[in-house]
């Protein structure tokens, strides 16, 4: 991969462009689940400097005491206690989170406008905690055809009768590795998010009644959230997503059409009348402006993405509550979700250890943490040569 994508100095509207095409034609070339570890891999770059706080983190991640002694690790999953610690604004927990996010997951971070709750799934060690996963929960998408379809749920229900803030989207579910794989973690941190913890977090910063949660899965419709009785799949999302280019010629352009373009882009940038909060989609905006600007289809520059849509609905009548058809008061309380965190554990423990079992008399137990620190200063090939294979792991 070459650096000329990264180069400086004063603009050059022609040079610039070409470097703009060849970087999308470059992400063009590549396969939904390439493009993804190519901006992971330059996502992780850009934390050189994080390197030994990084490392603080990776010593944090829950392991067994010896993954090979069977009965001691069989014994220390049936004592582990699952707990969702809320990592608040300037907390301890803080950089922990971000460290977990940025090395321990596939899909780059970006955090998203408007709501957005940062959770740590650890050993339930209060002094001396162990992490088994990390979740970010967001302000819901407005439009998921599937998932509406699913609810009943119209624009106006979400918007007018104000019901879009009783949802969110679990923007981030991710399980600490190879817990994930070893033990199942993945499907005991997206049954865990769905419990009482999550909705009081909601109820404490928003004063609102968290009724149900959407999520995708990372690519297609497998998923860890198939067969989780939590969750229930409402179909996929097919739609073209525009390839988005690397930030370090995003960026130029950007600046560039804040200089040069400045109606156009307030206009873009201006939320709707009555409607409170950032843009959604601000980022696509601006790509689609750079596209336009520089004569480029936007439609050559897609990429099929299909992705399963999950919901989960928290109440018998969650669907008739968001479509305003019933009131607050009259929310009943699924039976599944009445028992709560112990019920989760009480599903949990017997599949972990049925999993581990089976991994170990086949030899396919895996002892390392998956944790891309260790590509900071790696070449792209090289990075791709060591931990491709493990993308959406």
């Amino acid at each position: 991969m070459s650096n000329e994508f990264f180069d400086a100095g004063e603009f050059d509207f022609e040079l610039e462009k070409r470097k703009f095409i060849k970087n999308i034609d470059y992400l063009k070339s590549m396969s939904a689940e390439e493009q993804t570890f190519y901006k992971k891999y330059i996502e992780v770059q850009g934390y050189s400097k994080m390197l030994n706080k990084s490392g603080v983190t990776k010593a944090k991640i829950w392991t067994p005491t010896d993954i090979n002694d069977v009965n001691k690790t069989i014994s220390e999953i049936e004592k582990l206690n699952p707990t969702i610690v809320h990592v608040e604004p300037g907390s301890r927990y803080e950089q922990d989170w971000l460290m977990l996010r940025v090395f321990c997951h596939t899909m780059e971070y970006a955090q998203t406008p408007g709501r957005f709750i940062k959770v740590l799934i650890t050993d339930g060690n209060e002094d001396n905690p162990r992490y088994l996963g990390a979740v970010s929960i967001s302000s819901d998408v407005i439009t998921i055809t599937d998932r509406d379809k699913y609810i009943g749920w119209t624009p106006d229900n979400k918007l007018n009768d104000k019901r879009l803030v009783h949802s969110a989207i679990g923007s981030c579910i991710m399980s600490t590795q190879p817990f994930g794989y070893n033990f199942l973690g993945g499907k005991l941190v997206a049954a865990l998010i769905t419990t009482k913890a999550t909705r009081d977090i909601w109820k404490k910063l928003y004063d609102e009644t968290l009724v149900g949660m959407t999520t995708t899965s990372l690519y297609g419709s497998y998923s860890m959230y198939n067969s989780l009785k939590w969750w229930h799949k409402c179909g996929s999302s097919t739609g073209k997503m525009m390839i988005k280019p690397d930030d370090s010629v995003y960026d130029i352009w950007h600046q560039w059409l804040k200089d040069n373009k400045k109606d156009i882009y307030d206009k873009a940038m201006t939320q709707k009348d009555g409607v409170s909060g950032p843009v959604t989609g601000a980022k696509t905006r601006v790509i689609n402006m750079i596209f336009q600007t520089l004569g480029i289809k936007a439609s050559d520059y897609t990429h099929g993405y299909e992705r399963g849509v999950y919901y989960s609905a928290f109440y018998e009548n969650t669907k008739e509550f968001l479509q305003n058809k019933i009131k607050e008061e009259d929310l009943k309380l699924k039976e599944l979700f009445s028992k709560d965190k112990q019920g989760v554990l009480e599903w949990w423990k017997p599949k972990a250890i049925e999993r581990y079992k089976k991994l170990q008399n086949e030899g396919n137990i895996k002892s390392d943490i998956l944790y891309y620190n260790k590509m900071i200063g790696m070449t792209y090939d090289e990075a791709k040569l060591n931990f491709f294979n493990e993308v959406g792991r």
